[in-house]
């Protein structure tokens, strides 16, 4: 029984020792976001520049919730564009790499466009030009994708690239997008 007794305590202990474990338990991101994008009624493919930014709070050394916000705009071929994205999800991380960490998410929420007619330089209104001149709307959003950051000093990472399949059925549109991101991350 004496024997059993060290043991147990050093069972006991592992799960303390295991805790003390620094693990970073906030994300935070911020950067450049590029999309190719599709105009409305079967237009050609366009691209439109924006910014992400994100939360991730870690529950697990592997395991992340996420919360992206991202916004693309441009004005291609006479049509004002402008996309606004909020997604949450489960974002997994290969545990055990110190200086890399890739990852890979499946976020859901709303997509929320706008595409406006441009005429001689000016946005129109629906006295202004000639058939329909804007299209909106607010519709469910998932993106499935992933990116890998690497670690610089502290708590600051670069976040090299992220890429995400964004898929949204935006009136007039239905597409489904590629979202490429990057910029930098800050790991607390």
């Amino acid at each position: 029984m004496k024997k059993l007794i060290p043991v147990l305590m050093m069972m006991a202990s592992m799960p303390m020792a295991a805790s003390a474990q620094a693990i970073p338990k906030v994300t935070l991101f911020g950067g450049y976001t590029l999309v190719r994008n599709q105009q409305p009624n079967g237009g050609p493919s366009f691209n439109v520049n924006g910014w992400d930014a994100s939360v991730e709070m870690k529950p697990a050394s592997w395991l992340g919730l996420v919360g992206d916000l991202s916004q693309q705009y441009g004005s291609p071929s006479g049509v004002q564009e402008r996309q606004t994205s909020v997604l949450f999800g489960p974002q997994v991380t290969v545990p055990g790499l110190k200086r890399v960490k890739p990852f890979a998410h499946i976020l859901v929420g709303a997509v929320h466009g706008t595409n406006r007619a441009i005429f001689f330089g000016a946005t129109c209104t629906s006295t202004s030009c000639p058939g329909p001149t804007a299209f909106f709307g607010t519709t469910l959003a998932t993106a499935v994708g992933g990116g890998v950051d690497f670690k610089l000093a502290g708590p600051v990472w670069v976040r090299a690239i992220q890429v995400d399949y964004l898929h949204a059925n935006l009136n007039p549109d239905h597409h489904t997008q590629m979202r490429v991101a990057a910029g930098i991350a800050f790991r607390f």
